[in-house]
């Protein structure tokens, strides 16, 4: 009999947190949905056991790091973990020139920090055990720009790409993975938001060589590949999911 395996999952719940965990519910792990937003994370996790998948939840802060490190600490404890997904992020659009220093130090202290020290909990915990795989959701944008004016975003996924790397070097030795996952758009609550449907109908025919947005299963999928056994020598790595925009 296999042995179940254990996920844990930040920003997990909506959007690509909540298609990642349906992706690994499907394969069999245990999943522990984290998230701040108190509503919709029941909801999901509601959805998921109905569903027979083995899930429970976590109200995870990933700003604060002392609480983080503590609850990734207790989580593997409970539930050694074999993968973590740093998914939790934030997004606005606005022109360069109006951006806030308040707005700045936001986003950053959700993607750029809160990955950091997820990443660092996570590391922590596996490299007792001598294994793990541990990914990080950067974005096309970590390659080239965004469509819309969303230049602390894009800087953001540009430095989740480059962390991935760096650290990947660091602790590959210890039998920890660090990869990640870049989707192109999307089609999320959060992309709704910032443009219409009619803009996403048209920016897909426009850029996107399969004409259409990607789903947040589909990067679920590419997350439970980067965590398996399948890709057990692929490290440091950014996958690309995109539909073809970057090409």
């Amino acid at each position: 009999m296999n042995e179940v395996k254990n996920v844990l999952i930040t920003g997990a719940a909506q959007g690509i947190g909540a298609g990642i965990a349906w992706a690994f519910g499907r394969k069999g792990y245990h999943v522990i949905a984290a998230d701040l937003e108190d509503s919709p994370l029941q909801q999901t996790v509601r959805d998921l056991v109905a569903e027979g998948f083995d899930v429970s939840h976590a109200f995870v802060d990933v700003t604060d790091v002392r609480d983080l490190s503590r609850q990734i600490e207790e989580i593997d404890r409970d539930t050694p973990l074999s993968t973590v997904v740093a998914n939790a992020g934030v997004a606005f659009e606005k022109s360069f020139a109006l951006v806030t220093e308040t707005e700045f130090d936001w986003l950053y202290s959700v993607n750029v920090k809160g990955t950091y020290f997820t990443i660092q909990a996570a590391f922590k915990c596996m490299a007792k055990r001598g294994s793990g795989a541990i990914i990080a959701i950067a974005s096309t944008s970590s390659f080239t720009a965004s469509t819309g004016h969303m230049t602390v975003y894009d800087s953001s996924k540009g430095a989740v790409r480059s962390l991935v790397g760096a650290v990947a070097k660091e602790v590959a030795p210890a039998g920890v993975r660090v990869n990640a996952i870049a989707p192109g758009t999307v089609a999320t609550k959060l992309t709704k938001q910032l443009s219409t449907d009619q803009q996403l109908q048209e920016m897909a025919e426009k850029k996107i060589p399969m004409k259409r947005l990607g789903e947040p299963n589909e990067i679920g999928e590419a997350c439970v590949f980067l965590s398996s056994d399948a890709a057990s020598y692929v490290c440091g790595h950014t996958l690309v999911v995109d539909g073809g925009w970057l090409t």
